[in-house]
């Protein structure tokens, strides 16, 4: 978390956290690749591989014909604005759709307008709910 700074942690976890506890880390990296799929994007900086920024959905239920997924993402602060958020959401979508996921939601702060752009970006049609932090692709 050295990398990610206080209000980057907001933004994904909605609560202020100094560091994560060991339930938070398996929560955000325990993957099956079935129900829960994460990526991660490693960019080189200074001669030194980093793990720049990661995302990842997971099954949530039923939704209409096909399936529901949640997602989210993280980026390291040094590399936010580049567009990794938006290239894993991508890779995600692509990954999603062959198992049977048909739409997906993120829970998102009104102002974080840069994970709002990730969405109106994607050409994936989205809208907010009832809900004033939930929005749905």
């Amino acid at each position: 978390m050295r990398d990610v700074g206080a209000d980057s942690i907001y933004r994904r976890l909605f609560v202020t956290k100094k560091e994560l506890t060991a339930e938070d880390l398996k929560k955000i990296t325990e993957v099956d690749f079935e129900n829960v799929v994460a990526l991660v994007a490693v960019l080189e900086k200074d001669g030194i591989d980093h793990i720049a920024g990661g995302g990842r959905y997971f099954r949530s239920g039923a939704s209409g014909t096909g399936q529901k997924a949640e997602v989210a993402f993280l980026v390291s602060d040094a590399f936010q604005g580049l567009g990794i958020a938006s290239r894993i959401f991508k890779h995600l979508v692509a990954i999603a759709r062959t198992s049977g996921i048909t739409h997906f939601e993120a829970e998102v702060l009104p102002s974080n307008e840069a994970m709002l752009k990730v969405f109106s970006r994607s050409g994936i049609p989205f809208t907010k709910t009832e809900h004033p932090s939930l929005y749905t692709c």
